[in-house]
Formats: C-alpha cells, sequence, structure tokens
C-alpha cells in the first residue's frame, strides 16, 4: 500500500469510530432519561400503592362502622316492636 492509500484507510477508519462514538454518545443519554423516567414512575407507583392502602384502610373502617350501625338499627328497631 502506498502512504497515501494508509493515510485514506486511517481517516476512514477515523470518521467511523468517530461516527460510532458519537451514536453510543447518543445511546447512553437516551438510556440515562429511560432510566430517570423509570425512576420518576417508580416512585409514583409506591405512592399509588400507599394511596390504594389507606383507601382499603378507610374502606374497612366505614364497613366496620356501617355494620356496627345496621345491628344498633336492628335492636332499635326490636325494641319498638
Amino acid at each position: 500500500m502506498l502512504e497515501s492509500e494508509l493515510v485514506e484507510v486511517i481517516v476512514k477508519e477515523d470518521a467511523v469510530n468517530n461516527s460510532q462514538t458519537k451514536e453510543i454518545d447518543l445511546i447512553k443519554r437516551k438510556l440515562d432519561k429511560v432510566k430517570i423516567r423509570i425512576k420518576h414512575l417508580e416512585e409514583k407507583n409506591g405512592l399509588l400503592e400507599h394511596h390504594n392502602q389507606m383507601i382499603d384502610t378507610n374502606n374497612n373502617q366505614l364497613t366496620r362502622r356501617n355494620m356496627i350501625l345496621l345491628k344498633k338499627i336492628s335492636n332499635t328497631d326490636e325494641q319498638i316492636e
């Protein structure tokens, strides 16, 4: 190979490597954005699970109170009769 051909090959390889490096950097940035999005979604999911647990607890308490009230109403009805 002539020296000029060798230089041309090296320049082409450098261009390809530079292009690949830019592509890799772009993919890394996209991956970082996806990781951040996943972190936010996991935090949001944790909050939603906590809220759902609170709602379930409140529903259970209301159900118990309703049952107690129904029993009191039933007892009162029996006393009236």
